[in-house]
């Protein structure tokens, strides 16, 4: 029987990216935010709404503010 940890790692290759996917991107790394029940409802009503990933939004959202604060 295969570990839950070895099947999740399984279609990872050495350097942390999936078969198949191109070489040339950056290597992804795990963040994670704690935010009020409030906050997430407001989210996950527009995530929904929008049918966008959270992933996407937040990932363009802190871009954004990084620009504007010339970071």
């Amino acid at each position: 029987m295969v570990s839950k940890t070895a099947r999740r790692g399984a279609s990872k290759r050495r350097d942390g990216t999936k078969p198949g996917s191109g070489a040339a991107q950056e290597k992804r790394v795990a963040l994670t935010l704690k935010v009020d029940s409030g906050l997430y409802v407001r989210l996950s009503t527009f995530r929904a709404t929008q049918r966008k990933k959270t992933q996407d939004i937040l990932e363009q959202a802190l871009m954004e503010y990084l620009d504007r604060a010339g970071a």
